[in-house]
């Protein structure tokens, strides 16, 4: 059987599809796509579903459900392709940062495999992600002089307008509009452009040291405080995918967040959409020393 093989760079990781099938990419991870790896440290194997195993259904989300099976908990999405719904399922194997995706063979209809759907909304990313100590954050993610920024907030808060202002009156990149990747490194905290881009359309595939966090509110006026502990982590928690199934990601994210903010100054902002804002936050994030 030929084997198609495609590779990304994601959040410095190297992620590998294998396909029995050839398989089409949305734009947005053209940016992430790179011709060949020797190793890889995420993997999805795609292969056909012939028969729905025996499971027990644990959880039912808007998006998916969780069946479990010897212990393994396999995700379930339903999605839509060649003239009706079809079920996918990934199965996580013995081998960390390995899963296996099984596709109905009817699915592929006359086209290239996901032609029409975004074969990256189906993949546990974030699961994967967790054991290179990496999780997704709702956020958008700016750079401004080699550090990086993250406005987080719940949906229609103001993150991507607060990240156009910093564009606009510090000629800043912005490189994610909605979920930004951080991952520990030895050298502290980075933030990862990802292909998550939302209705932003912002998607580079770029990294920098993160400088701080700034949870959003809206407010009639301009102000900004730290946070610290419990008001530091729960926010972040709040806008981080949480499999809450499952005992052990749930242990380990909350470690990972936990350790993220007693490391990244957090503050919160209570902010108007203006240049005060954008100055505001520059300054307590970036003090200028004195003389």
């Amino acid at each position: 059987m030929v084997n198609y093989n495609y590779y990304f760079q994601i959040a410095g990781l190297t992620v590998g599809i294998q396909s029995p099938v050839p398989v089409a990419f949305r734009p947005c991870m053209e940016p992430f796509q790179i011709a060949s790896a020797e190793t890889v440290d995420l993997c999805y194997e795609i292969r056909w579903l012939e028969q729905q195993p025996d499971m027990e259904k644990i959880a039912a989300k808007p998006e998916f459900s969780i069946w479990k099976k010897d212990g393994c908990f396999i995700r379930e999405k339903s999605i839509w392709g060649a003239g009706q719904t079809w079920s996918v399922f990934q199965k996580p194997t013995e081998v960390k940062g390995k899963s296996i995706l099984y596709i109905p063979r009817g699915l592929l209809g006359n086209e290239e495999l996901f032609a029409k759907f975004d074969l990256f909304r189906l993949l546990a990313v974030e699961e994967d992600l967790l054991f290179h100590d990496a999780f997704i954050l709702h956020s958008s993610f700016v750079a401004w002089q080699g550090w990086g920024i993250l406005f987080t907030a719940p949906s229609g808060t103001g993150k991507s307008t607060q990240a156009d202002l910093w564009k606009q009156y510090e000629q800043a990149d912005i490189y994610n509009g909605d979920r930004t990747i951080i991952r520990k490194k030895e050298q502290g905290y980075y933030g990862f452009g990802s292909h998550y881009a939302g209705s932003s359309g912002i998607y580079r595939n770029a990294s920098a040291p993160i400088r701080a966090i700034v949870v959003l509110t809206q407010a009639p006026e301009n102000r900004m405080e730290p946070l610290r502990g419990r008001q530091a982590f729960a926010p972040l928690f709040r806008e981080t995918l949480m499999n809450t199934w499952n005992p052990a990601y749930m242990e380990h994210m909350t470690d990972l967040i936990l350790d993220a903010v007693e490391s990244i100054p957090v503050y919160h902002l209570a902010c108007r959409p203006d240049a005060d804002a954008v100055k505001l936050v520059k300054e307590t994030v970036f003090p200028r020393e004195e003389p």
